[in-house]
C-alpha cells in the first residue's frame, strides 16, 4: 500500500513502501523485489508490538 493511499486510513499496523499506486510489491515482472518486499513485511510480524506504520526500506526502481 502507498503511503498516500493510506495516511488516511486508521489501520492497526500498517507497512507501506514508497511505490506508485497499484505497485505495492515493486515493479512488474520483478519477481526478486516481490518476494524481497513479501518477505520484509512479514517479518514485520515479530516486530510490531503496537499499532503503527512502518516504512520498508526499499526504492522505486520501475518505470512509471
Amino acid at each position: 500500500m502507498t503511503l498516500a493511499m493510506e495516511r488516511g486510513v486508521r489501520a492497526p499496523r500498517v507497512a507501506y513502501v514508497p511505490f506508485p499506486y497499484n505497485y505495492p510489491m515493486g515493479p512488474p515482472g520483478h519477481r526478486k523485489r516481490h518476494r524481497e518486499v513479501a518477505l520484509a513485511a512479514l517479518a514485520l510480524l515479530h516486530r510490531m508490538d503496537e499499532p503503527g506504520e512502518w516504512a520498508l526500506p526499499f526504492v522505486w526502481e520501475g518505470s512509471g
